[in-house]
C-alpha cells in the first residue's frame, strides 16, 4: 500500500510541501519524512484502513511541514516565502514588468512572513491549494467554523498589510 501511495500522490505531497513554505533545498527531506511517517503508521497497524488517501496524506504533510517550520522558522522564513511567491506571480515580457513582478513578490513574501502560522496555513490550503473548507478542517484537525473564521481573518490581515505596503 505504501508504494502505491507514494507513486500516486508524491507530486501532490511535494506541491503542498512547497506551498507550505518549505524551501526547495529542504523539500525532498520533508517529503521523505512524510512518507517515512506514512510507512511507520501503516507498518505499526495504527491505521487499518484509509478512506481518503489524499486527505490523509495532506493531514500528515501539514503536520510534518509545521514541525519543520517550528525547527527552522527564525533562520529560513524569508527564503521560503520568497521562493513561494516567485511561483505565484508569473513573469512578464519586459524588464519593467519583471521588475514590478519582483517587487510584488517581495511584498507578498513580507506579508506572509508576518502572518501567524495558523492564519497562513489556512490561507495556503484554502486559497493556494484551492481546498474546500471541509478538507482544510480535516487536514488541520480543527472545526469547519474555525477554518471559516481564520480564512476571513487571514484575508483581512493580508489585505490590510498589502494596503500598508507590507508594514505591520
Amino acid at each position: 500500500m505504501w508504494a502505491a501511495l507514494y507513486e500516486r500522490h508524491f507530486d501532490d505531497v511535494y506541491r503542498l510541501i512547497r506551498r507550505g513554505g518549505v524551501i526547495d533545498a529542504d523539500a525532498d527531506d520533508v517529503a521523505q519524512r512524510v512518507f517515512l511517517r506514512v510507512h511507520d503508521l501503516l507498518a505499526s497497524g495504527v491505521v487499518s484502513e484509509v478512506v481518503n488517501p489524499l486527505g490523509w496524506l495532506r493531514a500528515i504533510t501539514i503536520r510534518v511541514v509545521s514541525e519543520h517550520h517550528r525547527f527552522w522558522r527564525i533562520r529560513r522564513v524569508k527564503h521560503w516565502v520568497l521562493e513561494l511567491t516567485a511561483s505565484l506571480i508569473p513573469r512578464s515580457e519586459t524588464p519593467e514588468q519583471n521588475l514590478a513582478v519582483t517587487r510584488d513578490q517581495a511584498r507578498v513574501a513580507q506579508i506572509l512572513a508576518q502572518m501567524s502560522p495558523k492564519l497562513r496555513d489556512v490561507l495556503v490550503l484554502s486559497e493556494l491549494e484551492d481546498l474546500e473548507l471541509n478538507e482544510v478542517a480535516m487536514i488541520l484537525d480543527i472545526p469547519k467554523n474555525t477554518v471559516r473564521s481564520r480564512r476571513k481573518l487571514a484575508r483581512d490581515q493580508f489585505a490590510r498589510l498589502w494596503s500598508r505596503g507590507g508594514q505591520s
